[in-house]
């Protein structure tokens, strides 16, 4: 299975959202990440078929999804950053509902499937109004599965969860990617470095880079660095340079400093992670007394991968 997006472009009036966006997604777990309003939701608002695109085609195993209707639809599973609920209505009368809009078959059993799936048989007569942010992010999981999609596209799935149930749902995204194209947008990076085979991070519309995690952080070997130094010298620091981590130690604190030359005589370089690699690309850009290594960045390493 081949979803490819060719050349997406998307205007709001005279502002262009998405500029020329081009991926091949196959079977497996992809992180879409980018600040807010980098063209993250309008990217899936395409994709999902909410909104049309100025320019560009999306290709589900080589035929144009413009041209597949509902056929393509069937295949697409979906749950929004904020999943709406009727307050009011158990667990089994939402998703017997939701079994009627999908026209899915053999309702009772695809229920009970998706129920012990994401842990909610014994919820299943409690009213969603009652439910627990955590219960109710799985229930959108349970909605967006019951037609049993090829491609799932989830939009921030564990916003305002606790780091308990967040790392049961990214174990639960890792066991749907099985013959399945998931999708993956947030702005938490930690969410998706374990799980996604690879990265596309959006930049004003534009791809900035499209690669596994490890890849990507290989490529700003030599870019991350620590230093130790005392109280006066962090607040000169942080103005100056792109500072991704800080904890103090005994009355020093060390410093991640992520910069393309060695920020002082006794910093050491560090691992790159992918966290680094999403501050490098997008928050250097507007750092104060920072000198300009994003544009260095994108062309170097993203925009031309074999440079």
């Amino acid at each position: 299975m081949k979803l490819e997006i060719k050349n997406l472009i998307k205007f709001y009036g005279k502002y262009q959202a998405l500029r020329g966006v081009s991926a091949t997604l196959t079977e497996g777990v992809y992180g879409l990440l980018g600040q807010n309003g980098a063209g993250k939701t309008t990217l899936i608002n395409i994709l999902i078929g909410i909104l049309p695109a100025n320019g560009g085609i999306i290709q589900l195993d080589g035929e144009d999804t413009a041209h597949m209707g509902g056929r393509y639809l069937d295949k697409i599973g979906y749950m929004p950053q904020y999943p709406q609920f009727y307050a009011n209505f158990t667990v089994q009368e939402f998703l017997a509902y939701m079994c009627r809009l999908k026209a899915v078959k053999n309702e009772k059993a695809r229920i009970d499937e998706v129920l012990a799936f994401v842990n909610l048989c014994g919820s299943r007569s409690q009213r969603i109004g009652a439910l627990s942010g955590g219960m109710r992010q799985r229930l959108g999981i349970a909605q967006a599965i019951l037609n049993d999609p090829k491609v799932l596209v989830l939009d921030e799935p564990t916003a305002g969860l606790d780091p308990g149930e967040r790392i049961r749902f990214r174990n639960m995204i890792s066991r749907l990617a099985q013959g399945r194209i998931i999708l993956l947008a947030t702005h938490i990076v930690s969410d998706v470095e374990c799980i996604a085979k690879e990265i596309l991070l959006l930049q004003k519309g534009m791809l900035m880079m499209h690669g596994s995690p490890s890849g990507l952080a290989q490529n700003i070997q030599g870019r991350v660095w620590e230093v130790t130094v005392d109280g006066t010298d962090v607040a000169l620091l942080s103005d100056k340079y792109c500072v991704s981590n800080m904890k103090q130690k005994q009355e020093n604190f060390i410093l991640r400093i992520v910069n393309k030359t060695k920020p002082l005589p006794c910093a050491v370089p560090a691992v790159p992670n992918l966290e680094d690699v999403f501050l490098y690309t997008l928050s250097c850009e507007s750092t104060p007394g920072q000198s300009p290594c994003i544009a260095e960045c994108a062309e170097s390493y993203f925009l031309f991968p074999n440079k």
